[in-house]
């Protein structure tokens, strides 16, 4: 592509995701009185076809910065008229590079977006959770606009949520008091109660709330399930690649780290004084000492084992969408040195797989290398990671959804492959996060990244498929996506897992028997994780 050509569609791009346009006539009726205060919104007729309402950065929770961090978030009411014409602060990143969206960070950054279409009134509404292993990402990432989402009718809504450390602290003082420190999963509660509240005087229905997301957002989704089970407020859950709970450090271990740096006890009145310092000091320790912060199965809000409470009906009942990459996991596994060894032995007990009990012969047996299946380690060392951590997940929940409760599951499968989704070309297949654009229908952002190609027409159409199938299901999730060829799953019907990305009318039917062949082994040993890391932090010492 000729360099002019690039930098005049970059910058249609940008114009067309970012300009508001506002009339004097609209500004009255895009100023809303919410509980959280007064916000001014803007009239957007650039984006799509469809003239949108949108309130970004709104506020739903006060600053989490000071006396705030680690505790649960508390409602603000913020005097004045905010201007809600861009998106707030990203939260706190435990990552240099959080990606697009994180370049400005704040620990006040507990803010809701809202679009829809221009004059919406009661329509379904749709809670986005994105993705970033919980140490990065925010509502504010290009790819995740829901722009044209709400195009199709319905009410888009993203949110931040705390991460890594200001997120996840896993602090002895908390857990000795008998109290729940997942703060990301806090705030997602805190948004969606937000959002109950107040979304009717933007054009949505409290009654008619789905929540999703992707990667850590769906395993966001599916912790949200069962934490509040009994009273979810929502209606519909979106699982896009959901991942199964992870290893965790032990108690202090990692926290105990940041407060040696400032010189504050290890034991109690560690959270006091660390309080004490700055968000911004506290960040350059958490990423000069390399320390990592994930969820706490505490047994309060997160739990060991998933499938067994969906099995025992202790999730919210309700319709779920959810599905995986084919190729999963090959993103995961290149950064990883035992991927590109002659056979599967060390990968086996590495860190990067994080299932050291797994039994080596029957994974040889299952995953051979070299074979047509397998051609290098690193062909199964993907497929063991997509299998152990995502797809099992998905054909687990949707198995025990469906036969143990009743209730209805759509469940997919991503398949397109394309040399111009990722510098790395069709080596690394379907991977993890590709769905996330044609989702969204923000295809036109495929262009801004290597190799800077626009998408063709044929992907244009699978976005468009994509975005009618969850948009359908975000308006009536018990009629599900309404998508030719794509059936109500059921485990006694081999063709109920829809094929996504192939075909340009709908979807093709797969074979979860075989799609999930692997599953009957991993589920020996899935429900003994997560584990707790040994001392000396690794499974090989």
């Amino acid at each position: 592509m000729c360099l002019r050509y690039l930098f005049l569609l970059t910058a249609l791009i940008a114009v067309t995701l970012a300009g508001p346009v506002s009339s004097e006539a609209s500004k009255e009726s895009l100023l809303v009185s919410t509980t959280s205060g007064i916000v001014q919104g803007f009239l957007d007729t650039n984006t799509t076809s469809v003239p949108l309402n949108k309130w970004l950065g709104v506020y739903f929770a006060e600053d989490t910065s000071g006396v705030n961090r680690w505790r649960p978030p508390k409602k603000t009411f913020r005097r004045g008229i905010q201007n809600a014409k861009s998106f707030g602060p990203a939260c706190m990143q435990g990552r240099a590079d959080g990606g697009n969206g994180t370049s400005i960070q704040s620990e006040d950054c507990l803010v809701v977006n809202i679009i829809a279409p221009e004059h919406a009134e009661n329509l379904p509404v749709y809670i986005y959770s994105y993705g970033g292993g919980f140490d990065s990402g925010a509502s504010s990432d290009p790819k995740i606009d829901g722009s044209f989402l709400a195009a199709k009718g319905i009410v888009f809504v993203s949110y931040n949520y705390r991460l890594s450390l200001f997120g996840y602290p896993h602090a002895a003082e908390i857990a000795e008091a008998g109290e729940t420190q997942n703060f990301g999963l806090l705030d997602t509660r805190a948004a969606v109660e937000w959002v109950h509240e107040n979304i009717r005087k933007f054009g949505g229905d409290p009654t008619k709330i789905t929540l999703g997301g992707e990667s850590v957002g769906a395993e966001m989704t599916n912790q949200y399930l069962t934490a509040f089970a009994k009273d979810p407020i929502i209606r519909g859950a979106i699982m896009q690649s959901s991942d199964t709970s992870q290893p965790m450090w032990p108690l202090n271990d990692q926290i105990s780290k940041i407060a040696r740096n400032f010189s504050c006890p290890t034991g109690h009145g560690q959270l006091d004084c660390l309080r004490k310092q700055s968000g911004v000091d506290l960040q350059k320790v958490l990423l000069a000492t390399g320390t990592q912060f994930q969820p706490v199965t505490d047994n309060i809000t997160i739990f060991k084992d998933f499938v067994k409470l969906t099995k025992e009906g202790r999730t919210a009942r309700i319709p779920l969408l959810v599905g995986t990459n084919k190729d999963e996991g090959t993103l995961i596994v290149e950064g990883e040195p035992t991927a590109y060894l002659s056979d599967i032995v060390a990968y086996s007990k590495s860190n990067n797989l994080n299932f050291p009990f797994a039994n080596l012969s029957t994974l040889e047996s299952l995953y051979p290398v070299p074979s047509s299946a397998f051609p290098t380690a690193f062909n199964a060392t993907a497929a063991m990671w997509r299998d152990a951590h995502m797809l099992c997940l998905a054909h687990n929940l949707a198995t025990q959804r469906t036969s143990a409760l009743g209730l209805k599951v759509w469940r997919y499968r991503f398949d397109l492959v394309a040399n111009n989704l990722n510098s790395r070309g069709v080596r690394i297949g379907t991977f993890h996060g590709e769905d996330i654009r044609f989702v969204m229908g923000t295809w036109r952002t495929i262009v801004l990244s290597p190799p800077f190609v626009p998408a063709t027409p044929e992907e244009i159409r699978v976005s468009d498929i994509m975005v009618d199938a969850w948009t359908n299901f975000i308006k009536d999730p018990e009629k599900g996506p309404q998508t030719s060829g794509w059936k109500l799953y059921d485990p006694r019907d081999t063709t109920s897992i829809a094929i996504l990305g192939n075909s340009l009318t709908g979807a093709e039917p797969g074979d979860h028997v075989s799609i999930d062949s692997s599953c009957a082994y991993w589920n020996t040993i899935l429900p003994i994780f997560p584990q707790t890391f040994p001392p000396c932090g690794s499974w090989t010492c």
